[in-house]
């Protein structure tokens, strides 16, 4: 006759060497390993996509027409020389601005003319070694300016598509045209006007530092 208590300690002994293997610290340590592993590919997705949804905000296609990151805004007033910051509806300040030397003759039109130019552009560049204390460049020419350069036979098809590109992308377009470039906010006023840029003390270059990051929209009107 075939003796129970034998088999029922045969399958406690089974049992007893499953939970041992189960729970056995190499076993435990892996576990514990693959939990971590999940939580940290976890949080690089995470951070990937937080980075990757900042630099589409910041660059890309329309980048002259997106609102800042911060709500940062600076209007330029040609026939009042001067400067105003905003965030959303809130005016930060207005401070006066050295503008070309020979902006009230209309608008830029080619390099060497002395007109800082009118239209809408974006922060592209910002530079803390300038000659000028600080400088923020803007993006001219723009697409519109490249489209005159254009019909107006100053620069090449292959000028044009750069320009063009540039803008689409939000980067800095070419500043070595018959269009001319490199018009930048930035500081040490001075007392007469500029070749094209804009003069600001270097006390309002902090507060325009501070706030002014690269795709900051700029626009430059009457």
């Amino acid at each position: 006759m075939r003796n129970p208590y034998r088999s029922l300690r045969a399958g406690l002994a089974v049992l007893s060497a499953a939970a041992f293997l189960a729970f056995s610290p190499a076993n435990v340590l892996a576990e514990e390993t693959l939990t971590s592993q999940t939580g940290q590919a976890v949080q690089q997705t995470e951070a990937a996509q937080q980075t990757g949804a900042a630099q589409q905000i910041v660059t890309g296609p329309g980048a002259v027409t997106r609102p800042s990151t911060n709500g940062v805004s600076i209007y330029i007033s040609k026939m009042g020389n001067t400067l105003t910051l905003k965030q959303y509806a809130t005016v930060i300040g207005t401070w006066p601005a050295k503008l070309g030397r020979q902006s009230s003759s209309g608008d830029k039109v080619q390099e060497g003319d002395e007109i800082t130019p009118s239209g809408k552009f974006y922060v592209c560049t910002r530079n803390d070694k300038s000659l000028y204390y600080l400088a923020l460049g803007l993006s001219y020419p723009s697409e519109e300016d490249a489209q005159r350069g254009l019909a107006q036979g100053l620069i090449t098809q292959e000028q044009y598509d750069a320009i063009v590109k540039a803008n689409r992308n939000g980067e800095q377009p070419p500043w070595d045209t018959p269009l001319g470039g490199a018009i930048e906010i930035h500081g040490n006023q001075g007392d007469g006007g500029t070749a094209g840029c804009i003069a600001m003390t270097n006390d309002v270059m902090d507060i325009l530092w501070s706030y002014c990051n690269i795709g900051v929209p700029v626009t430059i009107g009457p």
